[in-house]
């Protein structure tokens, strides 16, 4: 499979041509040269890239990120440590959603004993649940087993 043009190397790799000709713009994919009708065509290597960016797309590197790692590769250099600094950087925004999702998790915890309480005892009473929604959730975490009014 040598010398593809944009279409076949599309349906190769499982990309739309437009999603092609956009990584082709940015620098992702670099045609190894032209037909004598002046289409550009791709090799093996164009599919190894794609495989690339396909891959470190699932893992949430952007396409800038891609873009330096395969530069870095393209330049003859070992983009090792490059890939590291990135997947760090990925590692500490993961984590800082991961706190966000705990720390919401925890509001929607105590918003819901809150309200459990409430139709338990028979005291909610219209508008009070729209009240708990918006209420901060520090006085709901705070006030969690008293009444709210």
């Amino acid at each position: 499979m040598s010398n593809l043009r944009i279409g076949q190397l599309a349906r190769a790799a499982g990309f739309t041509e437009k999603t092609l000709r956009f990584y082709d713009e940015i620098g992702l994919l670099k045609p190894s040269g032209r037909s004598t009708s002046g289409y550009r065509l791709y090799d093996e290597q164009a599919i190894e890239r794609l495989r690339f960016v396909r891959k470190a797309k699932g893992l949430g590197l952007s396409l800038n990120d891609m873009r330096m790692i395969l530069e870095i590769g393209d330049e003859g250099r070992v983009p090792c440590g490059h890939v590291v600094s990135v997947v760090d950087r990925e590692l500490e925004r993961i984590d800082g959603q991961l706190r966000q999702l705990r720390s919401l998790r925890r509001d929607l915890v105590t918003l819901r004993e809150c309200l459990g309480d409430e139709i338990a005892s028979g005291r909610a009473k219209p508008g009070y649940c729209e009240h708990l929604v918006k209420a901060p959730a520090s006085l709901t975490r705070r006030d969690s087993r008293k009444r709210i009014r």
